[in-house]
């Protein structure tokens, strides 16, 4: 699986909280595109992701971390999987698709139901581990 992070709000049990928001496990619903049944469509949209927290903007870096970041102190950096930075399956129903060396999407593999590939990205949540070194 490939290697991917994200910053996020983290819960009690040190696992990402779901959401539709940008620092949440999950999409928000501008940064997918829905057909006329309200179906997630499988192109270049998905969940944010890059290979490695630094990539992310520095909007989004925790401060605390001392980087330059200006994002929310109350957000962690996930890491989940260990495989190159490369177009692949990434989870039930899911493919990573980079659209650039430091950025990607996680997007549904076809066309399903927004609710089925949120609940697919939501599956994966006991996956992903705080990496910030």
């Amino acid at each position: 699986m490939p290697c991917m992070l994200r910053i996020m709000k983290k819960e009690s049990d040190d696992k990402p909280a779901v959401g539709q928001t940008a620092t949440s496990l999950g999409v928000r619903l501008r940064d997918v595109d829905l057909d006329s049944q309200g179906n997630a469509i499988s192109n270049d949209k998905g969940m944010s992701v890059n290979p490695e927290w630094r990539d992310a903007p520095l909007s989004m870096i925790p401060k605390r971390l001392g980087t330059g970041g200006r994002g929310s102190s109350a957000c962690h950096c996930f890491r989940r999987g260990s495989g190159a930075f490369q177009q692949s399956a990434c989870g039930s129903g899911l493919e990573l698709y980079p659209d650039s060396p430091t950025h990607g999407v996680v997007r549904p593999v076809q066309t399903i139901p927004l609710v089925t590939f949120e609940a697919d990205l939501h599956a994966t949540r006991l996956e992903w581990e705080i990496e910030e070194t």
